[in-house]
């Protein structure tokens, strides 16, 4: 019986490790080429460009937790965020780094994740800074790979805007406490 398990453990690490990494190096090299692509398009704020990279059926969620796909498209959210006359985010800019290299399904999926710093310029002159994480999923139509799936995370305890708030509002409590004394 321990013969066995062994013998059916071996085949079915064998199969898992036959169906990952089934890309090639100039594989690796258009999804390195496509992040760096896709950053570019975000920071200079064309979502054309950006578009360009996304397979059809794409869904994207973003750091607020907002999704984003054809029916509610990145045009409108960078419109909504950046473009209107009430517009609350002035600029953003990212700079994703891939924690590893693309893990590829049978030639033609792609999953991969990694870290960001994104820097948000508000539209009141402030800016914040935040450490996200990512995930993307890739999907190769053709011989081009396209973004099929990314979603964006931030710690929602431990980030910058936070801490500005816990700053504030640490003071404002000490100023409670105080005057809780001379009551």
């Amino acid at each position: 019986m321990k013969k066995l398990i062994c013998i059916f453990a071996l085949l079915t690490s064998t199969v898992t490790l036959a169906a990952t990494n089934t890309g090639t190096e100039a594989d690796h090299e258009q999804l390195r080429q496509l992040l760096i692509s896709v950053q570019e398009a975000v920071n200079k704020d064309q979502i054309d460009m950006l578009e360009a990279h996304l397979h059809e059926d794409y869904v994207i969620t973003v750091m607020n937790q907002e999704v984003v796909t054809k029916d509610w498209t990145l045009e409108q959210l960078f419109n909504e965020w950046f473009k209107k006359s009430d517009a609350f985010i002035k600029s953003l800019k990212i700079a994703p780094v891939a924690s590893i290299e693309t893990n590829i399904y049978d030639g033609r999926f792609g999953v991969c994740y990694g870290i960001s710093t994104d820097s948000y310029e508000l539209a009141d002159g402030r800016s914040f800074e935040f450490n996200s994480k990512w995930t993307a999923t890739m999907l190769k139509e053709g011989d081009q790979w396209k973004l099929l799936a990314l979603h964006v995370g931030v710690d929602p305890i431990e980030n910058t805007l936070i801490d500005g708030y816990r700053t504030a509002l640490g003071f404002g409590g000490v100023l409670i406490e105080i005057s809780r004394l001379f009551k």
